[in-house]
Order: structure tokens, then C-alpha cells, then sequence
């Protein structure tokens, strides 16, 4: 699992078949309020074992006309199970801690407790279980008894595609939380994932000749082969991360036009703008931009370049070339401009990666 994006794994362990309700009897709805003196009213007398709406809140008036307060208890059609706050708010539509299972639970928009299902907040994904309580410690089995998931401790799931489960296995978590089973695929390969657990046995090519990849995790020698890659631009700029085995960022890269980057085994690519593929050669720069990162033989031609810097936006302006695509070592030459206008020339072979900032690259000639 991704350091990133992992949470501090809490575990509760108490299940909801342990806890005490009580069954409500309420004839209607009632329009009222609740009194300084603690009771629920509507037209001047106390409501007794009927539910009241003041206009914001749902209370229930108990027997002695007080509202119920922090209290699981059944619905009065006797199924669903509805909760009521500190406060003897009905709880609609959200999370609650309940104290007296002490455990997180959901409530739908009629007031009922989520049981053995997933559900939404924020484009997050969680999991109520068979019990009702949200699933939030870590790796954990759905109540259809096959399938998984990892709950982080907020109770969001991973929904991140490709990642790791908790002994070091690649498994797939869908976008609904649940882990791959079987035969899935993505456009550039078919993998094979175990249809006990979802991780990770093999995968082979659809026969794509021209694989692309979209913003996503991606793991080297899995689902992205190793080698080298060029982000296109597709109108919010290009970025990616890459993170080696230990989690730890190796290279960290934005453009607002296009981005080389070098994927090797063991590392993790976070692609989050721009479209990556190998094919570097299908994929042309723009000399008129002031932002470059080309390969020499590739993009552009070797020979001598005129590079002149542009107005400085305060993301500084400079020029680097590089002899290999990883951008982290053998800087055969750089330079940091000062003023507008100022002008370097600087000779380029082919392989090298030319990489340049706030600044226009012209060809001179060979």
C-alpha cells in the first residue's frame, strides 16, 4: 500500500448484533417544537410516542414527552433501524458514531442504518457492513463472503486501481472499493488476478500497438513496461510522480506543455495530467513554446541551439540537458537566466534530453 495513501488502521471489532434497541410506537408525523422545559409540543400540548418535525429536525417524544436521545432503536414498522443525536436529532443522510456499539454507522435519507452496502460521500466509496458498522481497519471481507477490500481509517476504500493489499501483494481495487477477481483488462493488457483473493498471477497484451496511459497509479513490469514515456499535453498540462519501492519520490515533474520521464521495475507512476506513451517519435514539441523537454534525435535535430529567455513568472528560467531521459544525473550542461532577452547557444547529440523553462529554444544549425 502507497505511503501516500495510507491511514492509520483503527480497529473497533464490535459488531452490531450486540447492541440494545428499543422499539418506538408512533402513530404520525407531528408538526411541533421543543420547549424551553426540555418536552415536544405541537399546538399547545405535549406530544407523547409520536414522532415531531419543527421545521429542521425530527425528534421523537418519548412517554413522558421528552425526545429520545442518543439511542439506536427500531423504526416503528419494526425493521429499519433509525438513530437519534445527543441533541434528539433524527439522523438523516450521514455518518454516526453510535456509543452504544461504538462503532461509525450510516443513515440513508429516510433515517435507516445502511447494512451490507457501499456508499458514496464526496466521490469516496464506503462500506457499511452485514452489522452496519463502516468498515475503516484496513483489509477486510465483503458480507457476500467473497470479495475484498481495504478500508482506510476514515472509512474511505481504496479505489485506486493497481496498488498493493497488506502483505506486499498487486491486487486491483475498483472504483466501488472492491478488489479484482478473475480476468480484467484496460485497453493495453489482460491480467489475470486470483479468483480467491484478486492478486496479482500474470497478464498479456490485447495486441494494442499503441498503448496509451491516462491519469492513474501505475506499477513498472505491471500494468506500465519499463522504459521511457512522453506525457502529451492534453489542455491542463502534463504531471506525474514517480515513487521507487520504498515510497519514496524519485522524480516530481509539471509542464504546461509535454514531459519525458523513465519508468523502471520496482517503481510506481502516479500520472495525474496528460496522456503517456512509449512511442516517444509519435509525438511532436512545440519549438514555439517556451517550455521544451525534447530528446535529441527524436524531437528535435542534433546541432546548436539558440535558447533566450522569456518574462520570468516567478517559476525561474533556465535550460538543462541531460544524458538520459531519468533527468536525475549527468548534466552535461545548464544554465539559470537573469534578465529578459538574455540569449546561450548549446550544442546537442543525439539521446540527450533537452529540457528548458520560461525560455525559447531556436535552431542555429549544425
Amino acid at each position: 500500500m502507497k505511503k501516500q495513501l495510507m491511514k492509520v488502521v483503527v480497529c473497533l471489532g464490535v459488531i452490531l448484533a450486540a447492541f440494545s434497541v428499543n422499539k418506538t410506537s408512533a402513530k404520525a408525523y407531528t408538526t411541533g417544537t421543543l420547549s424551553n422545559d426540555g418536552h415536544l409540543y405541537s399546538n399547545g400540548h405535549m406530544v407523547i410516542n409520536d414522532f415531531v418535525f419543527d421545521g429542521t429536525y425530527t425528534y421523537y417524544a418519548q412517554a413522558d414527552g421528552t425526545p429520545m436521545k442518543d439511542r439506536l432503536t427500531y423504526h416503528p414498522d419494526g425493521v429499519h433501524i433509525i438513530y437519534f443525536d445527543s441533541k434528539g436529532h433524527e439522523v438523516f443522510s450521514n455518518f454516526q458514531y453510535c456509543p452504544s456499539v461504538g462503532y461509525t454507522c450510516y443513515f440513508d435519507s429516510q433515517g435507516y442504518i445502511y447494512k451490507d452496502q457501499i456508499t458514496f460521500v464526496d466521490n469516496e466509496p464506503y462500506y457499511l457492513n452485514a452489522d452496519g458498522k463502516m468498515e475503516d481497519s484496513g483489509w477486510f471481507r465483503f458480507a457476500n463472503g467473497v470479495d475484498y477490500g481495504y478500508a482506510f481509517d476514515d472509512g474511505s476504500l481504496n479505489c485506486s486501481g493497481f496498488d498493493y493489499d497488506p502483505w506486499g501483494r498487486v491486487v486491483f481495487y475498483h472504483w466501488n472499493g472492491m478488489v479484482a477477481r478473475g480476468l480484467i483488462a484496460d485497453g493495453n493488457n489482460y491480467y489475470s488476478m486470483s479468483t480467491d483473493d484478486g492478486h496479482y498471477l500474470g497478464s498479456f497484451s490485447t495486441g494494442n500497438t499503441n498503448p496509451l496511459y491516462g491519469p492513474s497509479y501505475y506499477i513498472v513490469g505491471v500494468n506500465m513496461p519499463a522504459g521511457e514515456y512522453f506525457i502529451a499535453n492534453q489542455g491542463n498540462g502534463s504531471a506525474f510522480t514517480i515513487y521507487d519501492s520504498n515510497n519514496d519520490v524519485v522524480r516530481s515533474d509539471w509542464s504546461d506543455q509535454n514531459l519525458i520521464f523513465t519508468a523502471v521495475p520496482g517503481e510506481t507512476v502516479w500520472l495525474f495530467e496528460g496522456i503517456a506513451t512509449p512511442n516517444l517519435a509519435s509525438q511532436a514539441v512545440n519549438l514555439s513554446a517556451c517550455n521544451l523537454n525534447a530528446k535529441v534525435g527524436v524531437h528535435i535535430g542534433a546541432g546548436v541551439y539558440r535558447i533566450t529567455a522569456a518574462t520570468d513568472p516567478g517559476e525561474g528560467r533556465y535550460y538543462n540537458l541531460w544524458n538520459d531521459s531519468s533527468f536525475l544525473n549527468s548534466v552535461a550542461s545548464s544554465h539559470q537566466f537573469t534578465y529578459d532577452g538574455e540569449t546561450v547557444e548549446v550544442r546537442v547529440s543525439n539521446g540527450q534530453m533537452l529540457d528548458v523553462c520560461n525560455a525559447y529554444v531556436t535552431y542555429v544549425g549544425p
